[in-house]
């Protein structure tokens, strides 16, 4: 999409979760290397979530320790760096952001470099798990 609005001046906004990202970071340098105006706001839940419920979903079909659904699914020990990640791809990058009330100006701040200097900008936003 965000290739396709490039010459429209159209905002398009990407709500990626970290685990997806992880799977494929190159698409944050592609988009950066060909010029693609993209503002990215990163779901960061330190977790591939959608298999965290079915992790919890089988370990009770099976009978089996709920407290261990996370074992393969967390993504916090190390915890990924995704501001850094995009920065080293050449993206604008903010966070992560904790605090409700710091959205508004990061998201201000990274509007401004996807409309005005026509960059990827990445706003990482920590959330919690399920």
């Amino acid at each position: 999409m965000a290739l396709a609005n490039r010459d429209k001046g159209r905002l398009t906004i990407n709500i990626q979760s970290d685990g997806d990202l992880l799977f494929t970071p190159a698409a944050l340098w592609t988009a950066v290397h060909h010029r693609i105006p993209l503002l990215v706001v990163m779901y960061n839940n330190r977790t591939y979530g959608n298999d965290l419920g079915h992790q919890g979903t089988m370990a009770q079909v099976r009978g089996r320790p709920e407290e261990r659904k996370t074992i393969g699914i967390d993504i916090d020990d190390p915890v990924v760096d995704i501001v850094g990640l995009a920065r080293s791809f050449g993206a604008w990058a903010e966070g992560p952001i904790e605090r409700a009330e710091d959205l508004k100006p990061a998201f201000e701040r990274a509007k401004h470099e996807v409309v005005a200097n026509g960059r990827v900008a990445l706003v990482d936003i920590y959330t919690q798990t399920a």
